[in-house]
């Protein structure tokens, strides 16, 4: 029997790493490989191994580097599910207008790819900040938006919708950015690319499967889809 060892993005895994395998189990059950998921404790951790997993779940700013850098292929990536910005301001006031964050400090973490996402969407529309002023996680650029620290912030929306209520009420939203380029991608090693087909096809099928589509569910995954050359580029340009 075949083994693969798996990877997958620690912020996926903190939601649900049950999820993952409920995943594990239903892929050995059908192909005659063996997966090790090999869960990471947090970030620091998932970086130092990437690159010798032999599958991962990669957030778009990773499976751009192990592709790159390492020469993973992409095998599929999740229908109709993309990384998003948001744009937020504190609760207090009268709401403004997304052209009051041209001159304004911006706090948000700033390497990160929904920063890039959300500063390319104020590009686009004529609005340059004055600064980004960086934080050390989501939850520091909300804490920082709602004491005042700075104006204005960028979000990650998926760090959003696992805020408590509490959470959200320390915000208010300006915009959500729809660019729809940005994805997390299952991404495998060179070296056994070539042997994934089996894998791939079943991950395909998964949605038209009962007992796959609980399973996808149980990740907020519709579904998975192939990934294109196109898409690729497109998220090379949006992650540069």
């Amino acid at each position: 029997m075949k083994e693969l060892t798996l990877k997958v993005c620690p912020h996926d895994t903190v939601r649900d790493p049950e999820g993952w395998y409920r995943l594990v189990q239903y892929l050995t059950a059908r192909l005659d490989t063996k997966i090790h998921f090999q869960i990471s404790i947090d970030f620091t951790d998932f970086h130092e191994g990437m690159s010798s997993a032999d599958v991962v779940y990669a957030s778009p700013s990773d499976a751009m580097t192990l592709i790159d850098t390492h020469g993973f292929c992409p095998l599929v990536r999740p229908s109709e599910t993309y990384d998003e910005a948001m744009l937020v301001t504190s609760p207090d006031g009268p709401l403004p207008k997304l052209e009051a964050i041209h001159g304004a400090t911006v706090v948000s973490v700033e390497d990160l790819l929904p920063t890039k996402l959300a500063l390319k969407v104020l590009r686009e529309r004529g609005i340059t900040p004055a600064n980004v002023a960086n934080r050390d996680s989501w939850l520091s650029v909300v804490r920082s938006v709602w004491n005042g620290e700075a104006p204005f912030g960028i979000l990650y929306r998926d760090a959003y919708e696992e805020l408590s209520p509490q959470g959200r009420e320390m915000i208010r939203i300006l915009e959500t950015t729809d660019v729809r380029g940005a994805f997390h991608i299952l991404v495998a090693r060179p070296d056994v690319c070539a042997d994934l087909s089996d894998l791939t096809t079943t991950l395909l099928a998964m949605h038209s499967d009962p007992d796959g589509d609980t399973v996808l569910a149980d990740l907020s995954i519709p579904g998975w889809s192939p990934v294109s050359d196109d898409q690729i580029a497109a998220l090379r340009t949006i992650c540069a």
